[in-house]
């Protein structure tokens, strides 16, 4: 597996980050939505704290994330729940 610099910048600031090759346009995919929600959120004019800005972001992309469903209906955080409940039971079954 090779691994690509890719840089990017997010805030104004410059970053390089170490990718797998296959994945250097996903991260850019992902750099490219973390900049939009940090658009959104200044253009709102409320949270102008750089920090602030960039936790608010996170925590959309995140939440965002987790509304998503799967194509049998579930939202990934319950479909997280049910494939912990499952491993659950069967190391509970293989125990016994």
């Amino acid at each position: 597996m090779s691994i690509s610099q890719v840089d990017v910048n997010i805030l104004g600031r410059q970053f390089t980050i170490g990718t797998p090759d296959e994945e250097a346009e996903t991260l850019r995919q992902a750099v490219y939505l973390l900049n939009q929600k940090i658009g959104v959120i200044q253009d709102t004019g409320r949270i102008v704290e750089t920090d602030k800005i960039v936790i608010m972001a996170a925590l959309n992309l995140a939440h965002d994330f987790l509304k998503m469903t799967t194509k049998d209906g579930l939202e990934f955080a319950q479909f997280e729940r049910k494939i912990s409940d499952m491993i659950t039971a069967c190391e509970k079954t293989l125990a016994e």
